[in-house]
């Protein structure tokens, strides 16, 4: 059994650079990845190069109404929102952080 077998992350800007490295790493240790970015071509590009256990969801995080579509495409795939860990790729370097995922009808998106 791989290491990551049944953990479900999203990660943001998971088309390009360390986001797409990450995603990359978290399939070879046995994760299912949702990537979430705001070019299509390029979450096509990536998700061909994942290969398998990846599924894209075009958006921009910074836009609420985007990262509720993103949360759909999560949800259509039936996917248990307790196993969801997002990955949110900030633009500064500082930014990068691990958060767990709420909803939008709760109090906040984000804890952690």
């Amino acid at each position: 059994m791989s290491k990551l077998s049944g953990k479900v992350p999203a990660i943001t800007g998971g088309s390009s650079g360390i986001g797409l490295a990450t995603a990359q790493r978290l399939v070879a240790e046995g994760a299912y990845d949702f990537i979430i970015g705001r070019r299509q071509t390029e979450l096509d590009k990536a998700k061909a190069l994942i290969g398998k256990n990846v599924t894209a969801a075009n958006g921009d995080v910074a836009i609420l109404n985007d990262l509720d579509r993103g949360y759909e495409t999560i949800r259509k795939e039936k996917v248990d929102p307790a196993r969801l860990k997002w990955v949110i790729k900030g633009k500064k370097k500082d930014e990068h952080r691990k958060i767990g995922f709420m909803g939008r009808k709760s109090s906040s998106h984000a804890t952690g």
